[in-house]
């Protein structure tokens, strides 16, 4: 643990570079922490956060920027409770119409967050499908930079996933799939996202990006036709400026069609909740740019469903789980009659 004065260092940095999206300098620092502090403190305990792998410095200038290390430890450590109240005045007026389903209220809210956090949000729901299992997996070249990996259910379905071999070796992939077929074989599809963890020590030791090989097809195989998938404001998204370059527009657009939140989260966040923050390669994915916060709950039939937002690593962390939190218990009072 870090000590009270590192502690609100480290929240000053963070709260700071949320706000503007620039390094945060010693002085800047000494201007907007809570507590009064030299300036040579200042310095000596950032390169002290800085030796730890809490911040980084910047490359352009000479302030600090928060790494994926201290975005973690302000979310578990330091995050405050507050609160979008003008979104949620507008939520609440989404609530209110008796007339539309959950399916309406979630597009028109997720629409609205997007514009008003400049996040992309992504709502998936699941029938319940515990007694579908995976029956088998095949891999078919289709091209020399392209494979499809097909899933065949016991139901008679079959899923695809089209795979970029210029992101992974066709060999490397090859491998993971017998693995899949000697291990995950009649396995049902609820229980894939579990039992594919004991088999990552395994493909670490014989392929390469073998967690992004897993989550991938994990991702695929959860992501199938019973599940429906809607992404809004990724227009707004990109107007962040992390994602002015090409190579990051490209990535977190692939990275919202290629995962499902359900295959997002395991057990990053040490507090019990409902609402769940990843960070950076947190989320399974070789991309250490950005961050998913999301929130789990129940339809009123009784599905499996989740709400997520996608953004830069700077997302306000603490407005936005309040946020998804609040959300989830208006769908739960609206449609479950919980309390």
């Amino acid at each position: 643990m870090l000590s009270k004065r590192q502690e609100q260092i480290l929240k000053a940095i963070i709260d700071e570079y949320i706000k503007t999206a620039s390094p945060i300098g010693s002085k800047r620092i000494q201007e907007i922490i809570e507590i009064e502090v030299s300036p040579a403190t200042i310095r000596n305990e950032s390169a002290f956060l800085e030796e730890q792998g809490f911040i980084e410095k910047a490359h352009t200038s000479s302030g600090r920027v928060p790494s994926t290390k201290g975005y973690r430890y302000y979310v578990d450590n330091l995050m405050e409770v507050n609160n979008y109240d003008n979104i949620k005045t507008k939520i609440e007026k989404i609530f209110s119409k008796r007339d539309l389903s959950i399916d309406e209220i979630l597009d028109k809210t997720s629409n609205l967050i997007s514009e008003m956090t400049k996040l992309a949000t992504i709502v998936v729901t699941s029938n319940e499908i515990d007694e579908v299992k995976l029956s088998k997996v095949e891999l078919i070249q289709l091209t020399n930079t392209k494979a499809a990996v097909l899933f065949v259910l016991s139901n008679g379905h079959i899923q695809n996933k089209t795979i970029s071999l210029d992101q992974v070796a066709l060999n490397d992939l090859t491998i993971s799939i017998d693995l899949f077929n000697e291990r995950l074989i009649n396995s049902k599809i609820s229980e894939i996202e579990t039992k594919s963890q004991v088999i990552i020590p395994i493909l670490k030791k014989q392929v390469k990006k073998c967690e992004f090989i897993l989550q991938t097809l994990v991702g695929a195989l959860i992501h199938t036709e019973s599940n429906k998938s809607k992404t809004s404001g990724v227009k707004y998204l990109l107007e962040n400026p992390e994602f002015n370059d090409p190579k990051k527009i490209k990535s977190i657009i692939e990275f919202i069609e290629t995962a499902s939140p359900f295959a997002w989260f395991n057990s990053q966040s040490k507090k019990s909740s409902k609402t769940s923050v990843a960070i950076g390669f947190e989320t399974g994915i070789e991309n250490d740019d950005f961050a998913v916060v999301k929130t789990d709950f129940t339809t009123e039939l009784g599905n499996k469903a989740a709400l997520a937002l996608v953004g830069p690593k700077r997302i306000e962390y603490d407005k936005v789980s309040d946020l998804l939190d609040w959300i989830r218990k208006k769908i739960e009072s609206k449609f479950l009659g919980e309390e």
